[in-house]
């Protein structure tokens, strides 16, 4: 394969190691309430769920991107649902559904079935011994740990770390980052950003030689709880307190962060220059609108036969009767290359 290879991860990449889908979450979060919960977080929404959307089983939730983007529009104009939801408790709400996000995903990493990501990397670095730009949707940390890992036993040990293509300040992560650019144009689990002095740190450990066993255990400096909570946790520039770095699935995505801004400026470079592009488990979602303007923009000179794209579909439709298939068609032509045998069939069958 090509250095010009670009591959874009989505959340059905993470599915098929174990993780949740974005719809999946919230319920993932109450099921596991007794395992994650801090500080009544899942009191708080189930309180707003029952008392707003009559939501008492997790079959009638509304979806999250239109439940955050609920929230997001009544705190944007500083309204009040009714007397007993006023715009401070609407802001708990919308606290506590980033923390049952990251905690989900923290939760159910620790307990992956299969790290396929890992699997394509080998198969396709095997191959070129090189290694191609990756975009990824995700918070999660599963292609960062597959990146660092392959580094690792490669003897690349001394710098595993991916090249995130922002600048984070943390100093021992400049001193080992190494192969494999990894643009996550959503934010990381691993991120912490002070809004004060826009210094981005990324948590490391330093313990042990094998940085890849670290990043399973998402080589966390500080709790999730210190993170996401008010106790929260001072910046190492200036004292004030830093933020997890998570654009949240909403349809009014702030993409302000200066470092985000840097990601998605480089993720249009790289798509510009790319010869072939691998999209796995993303389905182009509504709600991503700046995510497919900046796909449309940025691959317009290939055609569509340089396009892959990756989905499970165990009824086997071709693109033109699949709803993500039909999506793709629309934006990129209708001789896309079609695999619907998922992230590990697609890793067996793929011509590297």
């Amino acid at each position: 394969m090509d250095s010009n290879t670009v591959v874009i991860f989505g959340a059905g990449a993470t599915k098929a190691c174990g993780g949740p889908l974005t719809n999946e979450i919230l319920f993932r979060g109450f099921t596991n309430e007794y395992q994650i919960d801090r500080e009544d977080f899942l009191g708080i929404l189930n309180s707003f769920l029952t008392d707003n959307f009559f939501s008492s089983v997790p079959e009638t939730y509304p979806s999250l991107p239109l439940l955050i983007s609920f929230l997001d529009t009544a705190i944007d104009r500083n309204h009040a649902l009714n007397a007993e939801w006023g715009r401070d408790k609407l802001i708990k709400a919308r606290e506590a559904l980033d923390y049952v996000i990251f905690a989900v995903l923290e939760h159910d990493l620790k307990r992956l079935q299969n790290n396929y990501y890992l699997k394509f990397y080998q198969n396709l670095y095997g191959h070129s011994g090189r290694l191609p730009v990756t975009i990824s949707l995700n918070y999660d940390i599963i292609a960062d740990n597959a990146i660092s890992r392959w580094n690792d036993e490669n003897g690349n040990y001394d710098k595993p770390f991916p090249d995130y293509m922002c600048d984070i300040a943390t100093d021992f992560y400049k001193q080992k980052k190494g192969e494999g650019r990894l643009l996550k144009l959503h934010g990381s689990l691993n991120w912490l950003y002070c809004p004060s002095c826009n210094r981005m740190d990324v948590g490391i450990s330093k313990s042990g030689r094998h940085f890849a066993k670290v990043l399973d255990e998402l080589y966390q400096e500080v709790s999730l709880e210190q993170m996401l909570t008010c106790h929260g946790r001072p910046c190492r520039g200036c004292g004030a307190e830093v933020q997890p770095v998570m654009i949240s699935p909403t349809y009014f995505k702030d993409y302000r962060n200066p470092h985000i801004s840097r990601i998605w400026y480089e993720a249009d470079q790289v798509l510009r220059k790319a010869e072939r592009v691998i999209f796995i488990g993303y389905s182009l979602p509504d709600d991503d609108l700046d995510v497919l303007y900046l796909l449309k923009r940025g691959l317009s000179h290939l055609s569509d036969n340089q396009i892959h794209v990756v989905e499970y579909d165990e009824n086997q439709r071709p693109l033109d009767e699949h709803p993500v298939g039909l999506r793709f068609a629309t934006l990129f032509g209708t001789n896309i290359n079609w695999y619907i045998n998922g992230f590990e069939g697609f890793i067996n069958e793929f011509n590297y």
